[in-house]
């Protein structure tokens, strides 16, 4: 699998209600993404030293980088690009090759 991750740094605490509002705007549009295979939400909630320098992790999941790469060229997720920089600019971006063991439950 592949995944496409943001990183969401940390906002002021006056900021958390504009963030989510515009947030969740963009969701909307990047779920809507070809070949999404699973998404996962992370509220960062600390690290081992306090505070982490992030808010929010968003991984977006895919079979294969092909599948990843003609997402984030469909006109909707060009268009959830273009919002994201809009309201987001400093989040972080990774590509990366995701390893997710199965479940031994499940198996």
């Amino acid at each position: 699998m592949y995944k496409f991750t943001l990183l969401f740094p940390q906002i002021a605490q006056d900021q958390h209600g504009h963030f989510d509002a515009q947030w969740t705007t963009f969701r909307a549009m990047a779920e809507k993404m070809p070949g999404i295979r699973r998404i996962e939400v992370d509220h960062v909630q600390g690290g081992p030293g306090g505070r982490a320098p992030y808010h929010m992790v968003h991984n977006f999941f895919f079979d294969t980088r092909p599948a990843l790469d003609a997402a984030l060229q469909s006109d909707i997720g060009i268009q959830a690009g273009q919002f994201l920089m809009k309201f987001a600019p400093d989040t972080t971006i990774l590509f990366s090759e995701a390893f997710i063991e199965a479940d031994p439950d499940s198996m």
